[in-house]
């Protein structure tokens, strides 16, 4: 009996190994268990063949297959993609845990001389930004395993704290949010060893506490402490950027903003307790207020999409997290989930872009990692980063590969493995 297994992603003799029923069931079972796992990564789950009766298994195949767990570290791989490091990823997904439930810290991040305010890592390029009070941002180099970090440019050209960093999803930009009331554009060469400013955004009566690219369109928010949003349109090459919707509707400073990786929704937290949602118009020249998400005792510090799911994480002054799940639209939202555990302000969060993972980091001086049920109605804490000396102010996950940055008011930037 000849089968051919070429596109399920192995070979003839590996394909042996499905040949007796009992392990063929075994094998099925563990698929349905990570599917259940990446329900949002559908579109990579493999086809599995039919079962094959009427060959024998020896026992050094039976202790492969038992120990190796090779077939089901392929079905993991073809789930979680092509990423950095897809073998890693995949065995611990087996496991059912993530890697990031067994961190280290590989590297201390030290040139900035006063608290770092923001990180940011770059969606492709081994980038890493900072922001900082020192009134700089810094461009870092990041090594392959994470372990070596290198300085490679300075941006200085904002005369006061620079509170948040962001990069364009394609174009080599760099946006800039400071307490000198102003947002700026720098572009940066491939490898982020030079950065030029090439626009400065002047609008904000106070200062500028968060900034957003959109995933897709050529726009930018700002949040900023007279209670406001900005939305500008950027030009092609970012030297020009246009104020084309200001959104007014908070009572107190908006402390962080973020664009939905899909649909037209901005969400903006704020000192004033809530979060709002606002679904905006293509060119981002209009944008209604669609829903108000009360539930918080303190002012919000942060807000975060989930990247498939509808799903927002706010971290609150309240020294919790909540997850509220909300309509295609945008126009209702219902808290799920409350996430108790920090003993302080929590000042961040993050999702992780590939496994139910949200980052939390705090004025305790500690990161949580929670892992999130399929509906986000369920969080558990499954990790605390303990390490940085003073609050941690700024979090975010590498796009592909197993890091997490931390930023600190030790004056340091961490990267956790």
């Amino acid at each position: 009996m000849q089968k051919n297994y070429k596109n399920f992603g192995f070979n003839n003799k590996m394909a042996s190994l499905f040949t007796q029923q009992l392990y063929f069931m075994a094998f099925q079972k563990r698929r349905e268990q990570l599917e259940r796992l990446f329900l949002h990564r559908s579109e990579n789950h493999p086809n599995i063949p039919p079962s094959i009766y009427g060959v024998v298994i020896n026992s050094k195949q039976k202790h492969d297959l038992l120990s190796k767990s090779y077939l089901s570290v392929i079905l993991a791989k073809k789930l979680v993609g092509n990423i950095r490091y897809p073998r890693r990823h995949a065995q611990s997904i087996l496991t059912q845990q993530h890697f990031f439930q067994n961190v280290k810290c590989v590297a201390t991040l030290v040139g900035h001389s006063i608290n770092i305010l923001s990180v940011a890592l770059h969606p492709t390029a081994p980038l890493l930004a900072t922001g900082s009070e020192d009134k700089t941002a810094k461009l870092w180099k990041i090594g392959p395993d994470g372990s070596a970090v290198t300085c490679v440019a300075t941006l200085a050209g904002h005369s006061s704290s620079v509170y948040s960093v962001a990069f364009h999803p394609t174009a080599p930009l760099l946006a800039t949010g400071s307490t000198d009331n102003t947002a700026k554009l720098w572009r940066f060469s491939p490898d982020g060893s030079a950065a030029t400013c090439v626009a400065t955004l002047e609008g904000h009566s106070n200062y500028v506490y968060s900034v957003a690219f959109h995933p897709t369109a050529p726009l930018l928010a700002t949040g900023s402490y007279a209670n406001i949003v900005k939305l500008w349109k950027i030009g092609p090459d970012g030297s020009a950027a246009t104020c084309v919707a200001t959104l007014a509707g908070h009572s107190n400073y908006v402390r962080s903003v973020a664009f939905h990786p899909t649909e037209p929704l901005l969400a903006t937290g704020s000192s004033d307790k809530t979060v709002k949602l606002w679904r905006f118009s293509p060119d981002g020249s209009a944008a209604t207020c669609v829903a108000t998400l009360e539930g918080h005792s303190n002012s919000v510090c942060s807000v975060a999409f989930h990247p498939t799911e509808p799903l927002l994480a706010t971290g609150s002054a309240d020294e919790t997290a909540k997850l509220w799940r909300f309509s295609p639209d945008g126009s209702a939202a219902t808290c799920v989930a409350t996430l108790a555990g920090h003993r302080d302000y929590v000042l961040s969060v993050a999702f992780h872009p590939t496994v139910p993972l949200l980052a939390t980091g705090s004025w305790d001086k500690t990161v949580k990692l929670w892992k999130i049920g399929p509906d986000g109605s369920a969080a558990t804490c499954v990790a605390t980063l303990a390490g940085h000396s003073k609050y941690v102010w700024s979090i975010a996950f590498h796009p592909t590969a197993p890091l997490l940055a931390t930023g600190s008011f030790d004056n340091t930037v961490k990267l956790w493995q």
